[in-house]
């Protein structure tokens, strides 16, 4: 049985293999064998190999820079800048705490994260976030507000509200003694 008709020979002339199934380059428009079916293989003079990406790496901030098409080294770097993405011009400064000592001078801590005030929305450091450390004026509005409606109707005293009261605590002191004088007005009421 004469098989001749059937498939196509190696277009490589080194090769000419009869192929039942060969390969079509889709540079030169060749057939070819599966030895070299690829475009490197049979020296495919249509054929322009892709360039490979440059990678160039940023002095400032470490970071690695691919570029996709014919774009130099200097041109790469100066996209890098303009678009922000390097740290170097990502300069942070710190918030400054507005905090006024009772000898009239300013706190001198400066945080990188915002510490903002809800009563008075003025930026503290951590150690005067709270309305109580920082004397907040709002909240002395509040407190005064609260004596006079406490006069009013007196109720059962806690330990806990009452040295809350005394002397300027910590958070969670001050947070407990509130949860206490709610549940003590919601038992009155």
């Amino acid at each position: 049985m004469d098989l001749t008709h059937v498939g196509k020979h190696c277009a490589l002339k080194e090769c000419s293999q009869l192929d039942f199934l060969p390969f079509r380059c889709s540079h030169c428009s060749s057939s070819f064998c599966l030895e070299h079916r690829k475009p490197e293989d049979h020296s495919c003079s249509k054929y322009t190999p892709p360039r490979p990406p440059v990678v160039t790496i940023c002095k400032d901030c470490n970071r690695s820079i691919t570029a996709n098409g014919d774009d130099s080294m200097s041109s790469l770097l100066e996209k890098h800048y303009k678009a922000g993405e390097c740290k170097k011009f990502k300069v942070t400064k710190p918030f400054r705490c507005t905090y006024l000592k009772p000898s009239g001078k300013v706190c001198r801590k400066r945080e990188f994260d915002e510490n903002i005030c809800k009563h008075c929305s003025k930026n503290y450091c951590i150690k005067h976030r709270h309305a109580e450390e920082h004397e907040c004026s709002k909240l002395e509005k509040k407190k005064i507000g609260r004596t006079v409606s406490a006069r009013k109707s007196p109720g059962p005293s806690s330990s806990c509200s009452s040295q809350a009261r005394r002397g300027r605590g910590s958070g969670t002191n001050v947070a407990h003694s509130r949860l206490v004088k709610m549940f003590q007005s919601a038992k009155v009421n």
